[in-house]
């Protein structure tokens, strides 16, 4: 059944009530180094800075969940060296000419080329982590597990051109309304995904932006989202 705009706004944005306790959940940054990659001409390397993890986008990220009641911390973020298998440089290659969709229709064997990057020494298992790589594939911002512990962003992006210009560097934050995105806000929905969020259905009508995406982008979660995402986190918490 289609949601009106009217419903949903019903149940959007309304909270958990403030007798529900505040569920803090672990991230640890990957700060990828060692690829340095080239799109329609664009060099890319990971400029995103600790500092800017650990301030605006941490704020903003908590800002956008805050209305769940589950609040981010901060257990690492450094700098971390990519591992170096003898195909590097193929493996870069593929996530370079990897087309929107392809991964999911032929196999285009990005997510399985990134996975052999990174070392898998460095996750740790009680907190979320988040892998900021330069690149991720053409108009991909972020994937992650559902209901696991792992996300993967990119620091530069050509959503905006739909992949027709080359890419260019994400912005930390946006100010609301949403108009391109940001770091933050693909943080915050990958982290979605990990406490077990999926993409509404892009037909449901709705007059407020929504962080899961669906008909309207945007920073809003529905009631069912924020009681999902509770339950999640609370499992993500006893690990």
């Amino acid at each position: 059944m289609k949601w009106l705009p009217s419903v949903c706004m019903l149940l959007l944005g309304l909270g958990v009530s403030a007798a529900e306790p505040i569920i803090t959940l672990p991230i640890r940054f990957h700060l990828t180094q060692g690829a340095t990659m080239t799109v329609k001409g664009q060099v890319m390397e990971n400029w995103v800075k600790p500092e800017d993890l650990t301030g605006p986008v941490l704020a903003e990220v908590n800002r956008i969940w805050k209305p769940a009641g589950i609040q981010f911390v901060v257990e690492r973020a450094q700098p971390e060296a990519l591992l170096k298998p003898k195909d590097f440089r193929e493996l870069l290659a593929v996530v370079e000419n990897s087309k929107r969709g392809e991964e999911e229709v032929t196999g285009s064997g990005r997510t399985a080329a990134i996975g052999k990057l990174l070392d898998p020494a460095q996750q740790l298992r009680a907190a979320l982590n988040v892998y900021l790589l330069p690149y991720i594939g053409a108009t991909y911002q972020g994937y992650a597990n559902l209901g696991g512990n792992q996300a993967v962003v990119g620091v530069w992006t050509d959503k905006a051109s739909r992949g027709e210009k080359p890419p260019v560097k994400v912005l930390l934050v946006e100010r609301e309304p949403m108009k391109v995105g940001s770091l933050a806000r693909t943080i915050a929905h990958e982290l979605g995904h990990n406490l077990t969020l999926t993409h509404p259905d892009k037909s449901e009508a709705s007059s407020v932006g929504r962080l899961m995406g669906g008909a309207k982008q945007g920073y809003a979660l529905t009631e069912e989202e924020i009681a999902k995402a509770r339950k999640s986190a609370l499992k993500h918490q006893g690990k």
